[in-house]
């Protein structure tokens, strides 16, 4: 570990100091000068590559026309890659005055134009741009004075980055660029300017080779030419301005993306890391890309070496003090992810930090994309992408959470804790943690066998009912869900089915109209949140009971009847159903399958004992007269609904014969924000009060704290019992802490497999864990939002929001 620890520290202090500094120092000492000429005008093509630019291209194409150089030797092609918008449009209009469009039909990359437009145009030499790219008037002059030197076959100007005041993600971008910038001059100094850039960069039309449309032709075209025995050349003094991303999560997509295809391009043109064939060409590809995009697998060890090397030996001080830098590092890190989440003042010293971490997960995300084989070959500008905002934000404190303990828990040895109290307060947790997934399901059925409910249930009660359906924009299951409550086993004359539409702007409220003679609609205008069109719906029925539904749940032929069978019982004041999901399409099916076995086993014993906790929102039914409208703001409304009944007094209970079916076609991003979300709405109900039990109803308090509260702080009590085995490990620790936390590490691992191949979380091992680690992180993030009130009250997917919170 020591020899480790030494050797990954001198290469990142190479990958990210030595490189530079070396460089910097042989291109003053072995610089190759070439030759150039002020006055040469070969004739150029400017092609702008484009998709879906309607708001720029105007500008653009203006200060194309402005430039200066002699019209008769310039072409400007514009290569629209399968527009939606009035981009085609925009630059038809200028055809009289020489502007080209070339569109391709439908959208294959910006590479797969270029290979199209490359066959038409005519030019001695091409220069390449992007549709948001403001040239300077003397950009192409400056750039084809180069090619006076037969030996240069490819000019790179320079993109001066604009914006970078305005956003702490603008900043960082500038700030890295400028070092960038300082590394290209002194590559094209020493060698070749390694890449381009699709901003501003020209070559020889004649050394053009036809591109694989996978990829990014700015970094593998250059490369092509190099390994033909020309060189690149950067030329700072042609420039033009380009609005950085201003987003963080949107320089993250956008980092994901050049790191997927320029990796895939390396290793489509590996022969220029070959130092026979491009001589010194080849040591600065490595340095600058290669090791750079492996950068974060490599810090990754260090961190590993650093944490378990630290010590009182020399080394062993030299891993202590890295091992105080992550530390700070990652903190500073994190306060830039929270000043990034919570708008402040932004300062380099926590944005630089949270900066450098984010685009090193978005180069490791890149490069594990092509090793499994996946490409990005379509891309998106800054300006018309969303921001990939959950997955960026959440990957942050995922990652540097952990390091934070991990780190804090090896310094902290220092502090000298007592092993008593240590072992006391692990065995504390970990006891929790066990009873929190393996003590309550048994305590429940202990539970329904001491304090036994026995309802009087009528298959022959038939009171007048309400099946209400709140829906946003459901034209793809709504018509699905009406015949099947039209088909239901319930009598016809006893039976009112509504739809309640909350402002839906697709075909919603037109395919609900069709069954106007058995269903009713009630559509309200404007979109307000699916609690004021819940609460607005019921304050409109009669009915003695409601039952409510999900608009993607289709019910048994009986489910309805199974449900109301119970309210014969004055007692009875909910009914929750048993609602089955459909997920062999998802990676996590089984694993879920098992999971929602475990809930409803609960949920079943829960009502067996006279309350469940929280019922399935997507199935269940209520007594009318017992609704108690819940807050506009409420995230968990079937928890609260369900909840403030049993408040009330009156039995909650579970009917597995009840039997609905959801189709779950999410993957595990979804499912990860889905299961925030819920964690989100619990601590919103502890903060509130909202459905929480009065403190002199015993049994229910206890099945709420065992089933929910625990649950909801999971995330926080592994990760505070992680600390602790750490600590205690390295202090002295017994057999049974280091079992614990290496099952803890085998876990991860695990876990981490099932993340990097989904296709692994097919084998039920390997799912299971994944899913139980997914949870965990959930119940972190889901917390960080139910205590900041950062959970957006908006309509989600439909699930089962009550079960498995």
């Amino acid at each position: 570990m020591a020899v480790a620890f030494v050797i990954l520290t001198a290469l990142l202090v190479y990958i990210y100091c030595g490189y530079p500094c070396l460089l910097s120092v042989l291109a003053r000492l072995f610089r190759r000068p070439h030759r150039t000429d002020e006055s040469l005008e070969p004739s150029i093509t400017l092609i702008i590559s484009v998709h879906n630019e309607e708001r720029v291209i105007e500008e653009k194409l203006a200060n194309a026309l402005d430039l200066d150089y002699p019209p008769d030797k310039l072409e400007i092609v514009v290569v629209s890659d399968g527009s939606t918008d009035r981009t085609d449009e925009i630059v038809t209009a200028h055809a009289a005055r020489g502007v080209t469009l070339i569109r391709t039909p439908e959208r294959r990359g910006k590479t797969a134009g270029l290979n199209l437009a490359m066959t038409r145009v005519n030019g001695d030499i091409v220069v390449f741009s992007d549709a948001n790219a403001i040239y300077d008037r003397h950009a192409l002059r400056r750039l084809v004075r180069h090619f006076a030197d037969e030996a240069v076959g490819y000019v790179v100007g320079h993109a001066r980055y604009s914006g970078g005041d305005e956003s702490a993600a603008g900043n960082s971008e500038s700030t890295y660029w400028d070092m960038e910038v300082r590394i290209k001059q002194w590559e094209s100094d020493f060698s070749s300017v390694v890449g381009g850039d699709g901003a501003l960069y020209a070559i020889r039309r004649h050394l053009y080779e036809p591109l694989a449309e996978s990829d990014i032709n700015d970094f593998v075209n250059p490369l092509q030419i190099v390994a033909k025995g020309y060189r690149g050349i950067f030329d700072p003094s042609a420039w033009c301005s380009e609005r950085t991303a201003g987003e963080f999560g949107k320089e993250y997509g956008r980092k994901v993306r050049i790191a997927n295809r320029s990796f895939n391009g390396l290793l489509r043109v590996a022969v220029v890391c070959n130092p026979f064939v491009v001589g010194r060409f080849a040591w600065q590809v490595i340095s600058h890309k290669l090791l750079r995009w492996f950068s974060p697998f490599i810090i990754a060890c260090h961190l590993a070496a650093s944490v378990m090397t630290a010590g009182t030996t020399p080394t062993g001080m030299a891993a202590f003090a890295a091992t105080a830098c992550y530390l700070l590092f990652s903190l500073l890190a994190l306060v830039g992810w929270w000043r990034e989440i919570v708008p402040g003042r932004h300062r380099a010293l926590w944005y630089l930090p949270y900066y450098f971490v984010l685009m090193n997960i978005a180069a490791a995300v890149g490069v594990m994309k092509r090793l499994r084989g996946e490409v990005i070959s379509t891309w998106s500008t800054v300006r018309e992408s969303s921001s990939p905002g959950t997955r960026a934000a959440v990957m942050v404190p995922l990652i540097l959470v952990p390091i934070v303990i991990v780190c804090a828990g090896r310094l902290g040895n220092v502090l000298g804790a007592e092993l008593p109290l240590l072992h006391g307060s692990a065995l504390l947790l970990f006891a929790i943690l066990v009873y929190t997934y393996v003590g309550y399901p048994l305590a429940a059925a202990g539970l329904a066998r001491l304090y036994p409910v026995e309802s009087v249930s009528d298959d022959n009660h038939l009171p007048p009912a309400t099946l209400l359906i709140v829906a946003y924009n459901e034209e793809k299951d709504i018509e699905r869900k009406i015949i099947n409550s039209l088909e239901l086993d319930y009598p016809a004359d006893r039976l009112r089915i509504v739809v309640a539409s909350d402002g839906s702007t697709d075909a919603t409220n037109e395919l609900v109209a069709r069954y106007a003679d058995r269903v009713d609609l009630l559509a309200f205008p404007v979109n307000r949140g699916k609690i004021a069109a819940l609460n607005d719906a019921m304050a409109q029925l009669s009915s003695d009971v409601v039952a409510l539904s999900d608009a993607n749940v289709m019910y048994d032929r009986p489910a309805l009847r199974k449900l109301v069978r119970h309210f014969r019982d004055l007692r009875v004041g909910a009914v929750s159903g048993k609602v089955i999901l459909l997920n062999g399409e998802v990676s996590y099916g089984k694993a879920e399958n098992r999971y929602y076995g475990i809930e409803h086993f609960i949920q079943q014993q829960e009502g067996r004992s006279g309350a469940v906790i929280g019922a399935d929102g997507a199935m269940y039914a209520i007594r009318r007269e017992l609704f108690t409208p819940p807050p506009a703001d409420t995230i968990l409304d079937d928890f609260v609904i369900s909840m403030n009944i049993a408040r009330q007094g009156y039995l909650v209970l579970h009917d597995e014969e009840a039997v609905g079916y959801e189709r779950n076609i999410n993957e595990i991003d979804g499912e990860f924000r889905r299961k925030a979300r819920i964690i989100a709405g619990g601590i919103q109900c502890l903060v509130s009060g909202q459905g929480v039990p009065s403190p002199n109803q015993g049994l229910l308090m206890f099945k709420f704290v065992s089933h929910k509260v625990l649950r909801w702080f999971s995330g926080i009590l592994s990760a505070a019992l992680l600390v602790l085995l750490f600590r205690i490990t390295w202090l002295d620790g017994t057999f049974f802490d280091d079992l614990l936390l290496y099952a803890f590490g085998g876990g991860a691992l695990v876990a981490l497999l099932g993340q990097v191949a989904p296709v692994t979380r097919r084998l039920l091992p390997v799912g299971l864990i994944h899913y139980l680690f997914m949870l965990k992180l959930a119940t972190l993030v889901g917390c960080y939002l139910g205590f900041t009130g950062r959970q957006r009250v908006t309509w989600r997917s439909p699930g089962a929001a009550g079960v498995g919170g």
